[in-house]
């Protein structure tokens, strides 16, 4: 523990002042060292600008509580002694619940020189230290108030530069980062790699789906990554999700209800036991679609659920241990036309479909804080994703026919561990391994030309092994500046092959306001077990000794402050993508894949890509009520196939242009209105084009794979709206919520084959998406 000098005196003149106020709430939390989580001892917290002084000292496990602060907006400034103090902007104070909050300093680099250091807010800042480019953080508060974001991560990360939706983002909500497939992404949380957390995950979209299993009252301030990743982070190509649950409040019991159009939602919060430090943070959903479906008129249905939970026991002297978990349930139906006449679209009439999925993932972290220099995670867990998926056709006689059956299973059992160590506050070391096995068990079959009996497509049970260590040092050779250097490695025990991918970051401070920036990595990502299982020939499995896709990140940037409230970044980037698989003298390759659950071909690693671009962004954190962000990304994606010719690839959308605005008005005393708006447009995906006469012949689409991509689908203009109202009564807080998602109602451009027509059409799918939600937090 770290004890400022001045600590206790200050704790004797701040407490008085802030047990005078009336009114108000709580405000309590914990500081600490934010490499080595060690709590800091007589670390200030004031509230600013408050009259008289609202502020306190944290105590031996640095914990700080601030009793009455007023209702609305708070700016908190902390300081501790020997670490570079920090501002917190806009810390949101409700009368319902205590806000609680968790607070890391930096140690500060000290010089002979004599250096004047001013509290300095982290607005978007990534929490990982040792990330230097394509990185930002992001808080549950942004997932509520910002247009578009409906609560979902994924779908507020589609504001950040370099982030595209693969369309208007009302049907799924998959990223394609910087050019790259949705399927590129990695997830995880607590520091575990999780499958892709969403409702009907994988369905239409790999890697991406219709809506997050998180919920805004689990989740605490987390980081996306963009490109050229830190060290720790590996099988991945495109971006980086790293999510964290907060604590529950460990002072007193809290509840949250909430009803809405996607679902009821229930939160509770809190201690096991008055006085005793281990606490409880539960949320449950139900799907609102599902509890209104038996007085609807319609034969199909679609229903969710989903749970989540973090469970905290510190100790005096064993470390902290906590456990968690998430997971969600699926189920869809649809049913088939049996009237031929109004047949026009083959799998929307013609199909009766029963589908049921699942998804979790829990575990148990061990926190260790070893002496005032060292830290110790230790971590075990278990994820699981089951998909049942059976699919008739109404075939010409009208008599319903097997024409697809999938039965998938993939878990893996991990045990990872990692050690961060400064050895003084220029030279901080962290090192990891992580051990994985992984269980799959896959049954895919599907009817040829919808002609029964079902025949394999994929076929396999087993397991596999993969392991993936990392090392990597923060240097600060001089004030200003940071240099991180880094390797990772990771081996599957399936196909045999190993990857050792070197990392580097530098951050420049060229003066107060300007900021310069390099990032280098290199990436790999293992494919989904199913293509390693594919039998093209009903019986060997070409696959497995496939190795991993791999690609070369440079990111260069630089950022700006232009005023106190108001800054520009710019980042500008290559991605050499190389070893990619493909099927041999064909245009065909898997960077090009959003699902395709029959694929069954032989692959080689013989296919190439390269992403490149150039991304702006202004932008003027939440102040005084009102906030702005403007981003902007141009670039280029192209792929080179098994037959050796480069093209553009599928997310080749060569633009997104992001423009989100918000205002906060106090109304009254107590309550708080917020109006956000959020216009994004949009590049069209490229798609192949159509084979009229193959078509015709087949009733069903059929590409003309030679002509690889040349067309493009239309861009798309989007617009978002959210507007709040929270009311804070004595003791309760009320939030009345509408987000309208894609308020102009802008389609995306689908083809399918028309009976009516007898030829391929234009189907667009997109509607405006209302989102009315009442929450009660008391």
């Amino acid at each position: 523990m770290r004890l400022s000098s001045v600590g206790f005196v200050l704790v004797l003149l701040l407490a008085p002042s802030a047990l005078a106020q009336g009114g108000g709430q709580t405000v309590r939390g914990v500081v600490m060292d934010g490499d080595t989580r060690v709590p800091l001892v007589g670390a200030t917290v004031v509230v600013a600008d408050s009259e008289p002084l609202i502020g306190a000292a944290t105590d031996l496990d640095g914990r700080f509580v601030l009793p009455s602060v007023p209702l609305g907006r708070q700016t908190l400034q902390v300081r501790s002694l020997g670490y570079a103090p920090r501002l917190l902007p806009n810390v949101l104070v409700q009368s319902g619940q205590e806000t609680v909050l968790e607070v890391a300093l930096r140690e500060a680099v000290l010089t002979g020189d004599e250096v004047v250091v001013r509290a300095a807010a982290r607005d978007g800042q990534p929490l990982n230290d040792m990330a230097a480019v394509s990185a930002r953080s992001f808080s549950v508060e942004e997932s509520r108030r910002y247009a578009g974001a409906v609560d979902d991560p994924a779908r507020l990360a589609a504001a950040f530069p370099g982030v595209a939706a693969t369309g208007t983002g009302v049907s799924d909500n998959a990223l394609a980062i910087r050019g790259n497939a949705p399927r590129g992404v990695l997830w995880r949380l607590e520091g575990v790699e999780i499958p892709t957390p969403s409702h009907f995950a994988g369905l239409s979209v790999a890697g991406g789906g219709g809506q997050t299993l998180f919920s805004s009252q689990l989740l605490a301030d987390s980081d996306v990554f963009t490109g050229a990743f830190p060290a720790e982070y590996g099988n991945a190509l495109s971006g980086v999700f790293d999510m964290r649950f907060r604590t529950g409040n460990p002072a007193r019991r809290e509840h949250t209800a909430q009803v809405g159009l996607l679902g009821l939602e229930f939160a509770s919060e809190g201690p096991f036991q008055r006085g005793a430090p281990s606490t409880y943070l539960v949320n449950y959903r139900y799907s609102t679609l599902g509890l209104l479906m038996p007085l609807l008129p319609t034969d199909g249905a679609t229903t969710y659920q989903d749970l989540s939970f973090k469970l905290a026991f510190p100790t005096r002297r064993a470390g902290r241990v906590e456990v968690w978990g998430i997971g969600g349930l699926d189920g869809q139906t649809l049913a088939e036309t049996p009237d031929s006449s109004a047949w026009e679209f083959d799998f929307w009439d013609r199909t009766r479909m029963d589908l049921t999925l699942g998804v979790g993932a829990a575990g148990v972290s061990h926190h260790l804080v070893l002496g005032d220099r060292a830290y110790l995670r230790t971590s075990a867990a278990v994820t699981a994703q089951r998909t049942v998926w059976d699919q008739q056709r109404l075939a010409d006689d009208l008599s319903l026919r097997p024409d697809f059956a999938l039965r998938s299973t993939n878990g893996r059992a991990s045990l990872g561990a990692t050690l961060t160590h400064k050895l003084s506050p220029r030279h901080v070391s962290q090192s990891g391994v992580s051990v994985q096995q992984l269980v799959y068990d896959l049954d895919l079959r599907a009817a040829p030309d919808h002609v029964p009996p079902l025949v394999s497509v994929a076929e396999g049970d087993g397991s596999s092994t993969l392991v993936q260590a990392f090392t990597r040092s923060r240097l600060t050779p001089a004030r200003g500046l940071d240099l991180t250097l880094g390797l990772h490695a990771q081996r599957l025990a399936l196909t045999g092959h190993t990857a050792v991918e070197p990392r580097l970051g530098l951050t420049w401070a060229a003066s107060d306001r300007q900021e310069v920036r390099l990032g280098y990595g290199l990436h790999s990502q293992i494919e989904d077990l199913r293509i390693y299982l594919v039998q093209p020939d009903g019986t060997a499995q070409p696959n497995r000794d496939l190795d991993a896709a791999r690609a070369h990140h440079l990111v260069v940037g630089t950022t700006r402050r232009l005023s106190e409230t108001l800054r520009v970044g710019v980042e500008g980037y290559v991605q050499r993508l190389f070893d990619v698989p493909v099927v041999a003298d064909s245009s065909f390759s898997l960077l090009n894949v959003r699902q395709d659950w029959t694929f069954a071909e032989a692959l080689v690693n013989g296919g190439a890509g390269e992403n490149v671009g150039v991304e702006v962004t202004l932008e003027r954190p939440l102040r005084d009520g009102v906030y702005a962000l403007l981003t902007g990304s141009l670039f280029r994606s192209r792929y080179r196939g098994g037959d050796g010719v480069w093209r553009p690839s599928r997310f080749d959308q060569r633009y997104a242009v992001n423009a989100l605005v918000g205002r906060e008005v106090r109304v009254g005393a107590r309550n708080l209105l917020g109006l956000n708006v959020r216009v994004a447009a949009l590049g069209g995906e490229r798609r192949s084009p159509i084979d009229e006469a193959a078509s015709a012949q087949r009733e069903e689409v059929v590409y003309d794979e030679t002509r690889a991509f040349e067309d493009r689908a239309p861009g798309v203009w989007v617009v978002d709206l959210t507007a709040t109202y929270r009311l804070n009564g004595r003791r309760v807080s009320q939030v009345w919520a509408l987000q309208l998602k894609n308020a102009l109602g802008a389609t995306d451009s689908a083809l399918d084959y028309s009976f009516l027509r007898d030829a391929v059409v234009d189907v667009d799918e997109g509607f405006p998406l209302p989102v009315l939600s009442y929450t009660v937090e008391w």
